[in-house]
C-alpha cells in the first residue's frame, strides 16, 4: 500500500461525497498502521489518526 496515495483518494472520496469508497479506504489505512506500516509523509500520526477518525465518524452506516 502506498499510504500517501490512499489518504489523497480517500480525502477525495470525502471532497466528493462517495463516503463508501472514503470509508473503504479509511478502514484500509487503519489496518496499515496498527501494523506497523509508515504514515504519510506530510501528516503526523496523530493527525493521521485524527483524521481517519472524523471520516469513520462521518460515514458511519455506509457499507465499503
Amino acid at each position: 500500500m502506498d499510504p500517501n496515495q490512499t489518504f489523497l483518494d480517500m480525502f477525495n472520496a470525502m471532497k466528493t461525497e462517495d463516503f463508501a469508497t472514503a470509508r473503504e479506504l479509511a478502514l484500509a489505512l487503519q489496518e496499515w498502521f496498527a501494523k506497523g506500516g509508515f504514515y504519510p509523509y506530510q501528516y503526523t500520526p496523530e493527525a493521521m489518526q485524527a483524521y481517519i477518525a472524523s471520516v469513520l465518524r462521518r460515514t458511519a452506516g455506509c457499507d465499503p
